[in-house]
């Protein structure tokens, strides 16, 4: 298994944990931070015995968002840092088949608050805040925050949000639908972890058919989204899977799923 520079990457059994390390900068992401996770999100995707991974981080906080002492390279815009250097990772989360859980301990701001948005489930911190403070430096937000952002608040409170530069506490993040579960702060990576290994148990294939379902309904009309599920529905029910689900049933066991 690689190693490297700005992130932790460790296995389990079927749950793979990867941690962002630079607790001293409330793990800003540099260059070298983006270009070691998306490195490791792409190892464990080739990992066929993983099936969940948890998306944590070292220190007090998930992340402040991008490393304002860290600018573009010589040549390069905002907008191809953006495009070339964030991008990939936010789409490798959406696309790989294993279900993705961002652990948040602490703060999380700017891109940092979009990557825990676009991650498929979160566990926060109660004592937590996300910020969006973009607008305070004259500027707007990236990562995706806004699509997020306006499909769980709505636009008014979407764009108060970001245009007041503010804050929402864990609590409210919860009642937005913007995370999952809050638990004390020291309880964010075990509790992420223990439910990591109860999703890992489930099968995979239809986890993986749910959040494809999931994460393309948004752009499709009702019957397309309609047509997808009975095409997945048609993947899941000739899966091994599913006959083991019935065996089980039948015998009155707990089913071991497969993945096949």
């Amino acid at each position: 298994m690689q190693e490297f520079e700005t992130v932790l990457l460790s296995t389990e059994q079927h749950v793979a944990t990867i941690r962002l390390n630079r607790p001293e900068s409330l793990n800003a992401f540099t260059r070298q931070m983006r270009r070691d996770l998306h490195q490791a999100l792409l190892e464990v995707s080739r990992m066929p015995e993983i099936r969940v991974v948890v998306l944590g981080a070292e220190g007090r906080g998930f992340s402040s968002g991008a490393d304002l002492t860290e600018g573009p390279e010589a040549g390069q815009s905002v907008e191809r840092q953006l495009l070339d250097e964030y991008l990939p990772i936010f789409t490798q989360i959406a696309s790989m088949e294993q279900t993705v859980i961002a652990a948040v301990p602490g703060v999380v701001a700017g891109i940092g608050a979009a990557l825990c948005m676009h991650c498929d489930l979160s566990v926060m911190a109660d004592n937590a805040n996300m910020i969006m403070a973009f607008t305070n430096v004259a500027l707007v937000p990236d990562g995706g925050a806004s699509w997020n952002l306006l499909r769980n608040m709505g636009y008014q409170r979407a764009y108060a949000f970001i245009a007041e530069g503010g804050k929402l506490p864990a609590a409210e993040c919860q009642a937005l639908g913007l995370v999952n579960k809050l638990v004390p702060a020291e309880e964010v990576m075990s509790t992420a972890q223990a439910w990591a290994g109860q999703l890992s148990q489930r099968a995979p294939i239809a986890l993986q058919q749910v959040k494809q379902l999931l994460r393309n309904a948004g752009a499709q009309t009702f019957v397309e989204t309609f047509q997808a599920e009975a095409k997945a529905q048609n993947v899941c029910l000739g899966s091994a899977d599913a006959a083991e689900a019935i065996t089980a049933f039948m015998e009155k066991r707990q089913p071991v799923f497969s993945g096949k």
